[in-house]
């Protein structure tokens, strides 16, 4: 029998970690699950990694969250502060290891002006200089239930408001643009880049699709009975566009429609 491909995901137990995991082990695969929530050994900015016996590593671990925390002021340093602690820690050990690894990084790696997308692009600039090293950026992605706080994604801020209030009740007026996609549709890209060892440029994991914010709203709406309450606020559409291609071989399965209405369903659950 041939041994299980064995997987350590850094960053386990995040709104992308978790499901991740139990969708490698779908796969009849072998995951070691790594990250500040299961104990503060394994807080990435200092931690010793164990990488015996190990045949690939995701990388997901980092200080992150929605819009609402991303953007908010007293975030920035923290985030500026921890995430460059977790690369220089991190990224001599994954270098020196050999083990193919991805790096999951973001579209705001294209934007400069946040520490977010600052330090996303400062990773992938560390992994393109390692020979194992992989990489993909990721778009806004959803499909999985999630605590209502200054870190959850607005998508399940608006079902949880759905639900609970029978009204999304909006920060803003809804007009600026997103391009979503669904969490396994991201996994199966982010395994296949891994598995397959495809190199050469960094990848956007999107759908392609644009999408108005109040658009999203209603269709939550919907699906729940609820009522939309835009807000005044007018945001910035910054259009961050896609600039690279997707991976080869890969193109999103689940339409926006459909990932909503199975998220409403788990959401009721």
């Amino acid at each position: 029998m041939a041994r299980k491909i064995t997987n350590l995901v850094l960053g386990s137990e995040g709104f992308i970690g978790k499901p991740f995991c139990a969708f490698l082990e779908s796969l009849g695969e072998k995951v070691v699950r790594f990250d500040i929530k299961r104990s503060t050994q394994e807080d990435l900015r200092n931690a010793k990694l164990s990488l015996k016996g190990i045949d690939r590593i995701y990388f997901l671990a980092w200080d992150v969250g929605g819009t609402k925390y991303l953007f908010k002021k007293d975030s920035l340093l923290n985030q500026i502060e921890w995430n460059t602690e977790i690369l220089m820690n991190t990224m001599p050990q994954l270098e020196k290891s050999g083990v193919p690894f991805l790096f999951i990084s973001s579209q705001f790696a294209e934007e400069y002006g946040t520490p977010y997308g600052a330090t996303k692009r400062l990773g992938e600039i560390w992994t393109r200089l390692i020979p194992n090293g992989y990489y993909v950026r990721q778009w806004n992605v959803y499909g999985v239930t999630e605590d209502q706080d200054e870190r959850s994604h607005v998508i399940s801020d608006f079902i949880h408001k759905a639900i609970e209030n029978g009204e999304i009740k909006m920060l803003s007026n809804g007009k600026e643009h997103r391009q979503f996609v669904h969490l396994e549709d991201s996994f199966r890209a982010y395994h296949k880049v891994l598995s397959e060892k495809i190199k050469g440029k960094i990848y956007d994991v999107t759908s392609g699709e644009w999408t108005r914010i109040i658009d999203v709203a209603r269709a939550i709406a919907n699906f729940t009975g609820a009522k939309v309450k835009p807000g005044k606020k007018n945001v910035v559409d910054h259009h961050i566009f896609p600039v690279n291609d997707r991976v080869p071989g890969w193109k999103p399965k689940i339409h926006l429609q459909e990932g909503l209405s199975k998220l409403v369903d788990e959401y009721r659950k």
